[in-house]
């Protein structure tokens, strides 16, 4: 029932998204069009999980909701189009790199070590906070969306620190690769 509910929401979100870019004609409108569309798609292809996470299930759903609300119909500087394009190519990447581990819960459907994931632990995450960055300095309601990233952040840190105890074998990736979000920082 809850993979239905999950396939449903990025199915609908897919739609919505594509609907948008049909209207915005943006780069990252389009970004985010193709990006709902691949997680509808490797969600529905994914592995069973071994173990999941109630909590984790809930901030990932939060996390995904979120960054809705940074959407702006605001022409974006070129530098913050490239920011913007730049993480949602580490998005991409990550869920290439992925295929069919991808969840939005914490959830142990083995350990990924390729791609992005070779650099850092979580650079999905890394990818999203970029390019709402790059969305909260062009927005016109800088502090609400400031707020919103923060808060994002703070989800995205707390998903990580849980995805890292329920996945059999992160000890020993944690070692290989020791920075969760920043290489030489966290």
């Amino acid at each position: 029932m809850r993979d239905r509910m999950g396939l449903a929401f990025f199915t609908f979100a897919a739609v919505v998204s594509f609907l948008a870019a049909n209207e915005h004609q943006s780069l990252l409108a389009w970004m985010a069009a193709c990006h709902n569309g691949i997680l509808a798609v490797f969600y529905a292809r994914r592995k069973p999980a071994v173990k999941s996470d109630r909590l984790g299930l809930c901030l990932g759903i939060l996390a995904a909701l979120l960054p809705l609300a940074t959407i702006s119909s605001v022409e974006m500087p070129l530098p913050l189009m490239i920011t913007g394009f730049l993480g949602y190519s580490l998005i991409f990447w990550s869920l290439i790199s992925l295929g069919n581990h991808f969840g939005i819960a914490p959830a142990d459907r083995g350990l990924v070590v390729c791609g992005p994931y070779r650099i850092v632990r979580h650079p999905m995450y890394l990818g999203e906070l970029v390019l709402r960055g790059a969305l909260v300095a062009s927005s016109t309601q800088t502090f609400i969306s400031a707020s919103l990233l923060i808060s994002l952040a703070g989800i995205q840190i707390v998903r990580a620190l849980r995805e890292e105890r329920i996945i059999t074998g992160y000890d020993a990736y944690a070692r290989q690769v020791p920075y969760r979000l920043l290489p030489g920082v966290w």
